[in-house]
């Protein structure tokens, strides 16, 4: 390579780094702000001009986020909720995918179109007829309704499935079907554990949008069966009802743990299903 070309090649490489380097800056700066944030003081939190770093470090914030709201108690609810919801839901888009990517009906070319339109639904349009009709059946302030919020699907998840089977060749369900297999048997035993990335994509999206629910949990629970997320938006406060902030952010930071957690131990298989050919027509 001549010179002046690798010189280019250097600079570019830098312009590159510098680049990434700022973005990482600014996606994380809320997270050290948060992190600061709840070790610092009350009074630490609206001096002028601000600190940026407190002069003690007042871990016991964490305490206080721990027992001000009963947070284990909260937190298991979140994690019955996630659960109820994330397990149904891989299960009846998998389910879905696997239709509309099998069966060549003519419904489909209707049915496909129509289910991935639902997308560009607002939630806030359908929240307030699903709880009335929730309640007509005598399903609010139960978990068992996030089982069937789940069981349905979603399109998202369903396109995905959908593009991940129709990249498997039917000669494998072919020769089971020869072998004897039925339909349920070729789904579970063949075709369910060959689209695993689809399916860690799947726990992922589906356990972060019920984690992090707030308005159908705030709508459908009551008392101590409401989740995290509503717990978190009101229990931290002084009997005057003024936000203590530096609590409330120790309290985000076990909130967000099980996420971060979650993302980093499935990452892997996440990020290569995103650039796979599941995703691809």
């Amino acid at each position: 390579m001549p010179l002046g070309m690798r010189k280019q090649h250097k600079i570019i490489q830098f312009l590159k780094f510098t680049v990434l380097l700022l973005l990482v800056l600014v996606f994380f700066t809320p997270l050290v702000s948060m992190l600061v944030t709840s070790i610092k003081t009350r009074g630490e939190l609206y001096v002028y001009p601000p600190v940026i770093l407190p002069q003690v470090a007042q871990w016991s914030n964490y305490i206080r986020a721990w027992t001000m709201i009963d947070y284990p108690t909260h937190l298991i609810n979140s994690l019955i909720l996630a659960l109820y919801y994330t397990v149904p839901c891989i299960l009846g888009s998998a389910f879905a995918g696997y239709g509309f990517s099998r069966f060549k009906v003519r419904a489909n070319k209707i049915l496909f179109p129509v289910m991935l339109s639902t997308l560009m639904i607002p939630h806030m349009v359908t929240i307030i007829p699903l709880y009335l009709l929730m309640r007509e059946v005598g399903m609010v302030n139960r978990f068992y309704f996030w089982i069937l919020w789940g069981i349905q699907g979603t399109p998202f998840l369903i396109f995905l499935f959908k593009q991940y089977f129709s990249t498997i060749p039917v000669s494998f369900e072919e020769s089971a079907r020869l072998d004897g297999a039925g339909r349920f048997q070729i789904f579970f035993l063949i075709m369910f554990p060959l689209v695993q990335t689809a399916v860690v994509i799947s726990a992922i999206f589906a356990f972060q949008w019920v984690w992090s629910d707030y308005l159908l949990p705030v709508m459908m629970l009551r008392g101590q069966k409401v989740n995290l997320a509503v717990r978190l938006a009101s229990g931290y406060s002084d009997v005057q009802d003024n936000m203590l902030y530096n609590i409330g952010m120790a309290g985000i930071v076990y909130y967000t743990t099980p996420i971060v957690i979650l993302f980093f131990t499935l990452q892997k298989k996440f990020i290569s299903g995103l650039t796979s050919g599941g995703l691809k027509g």
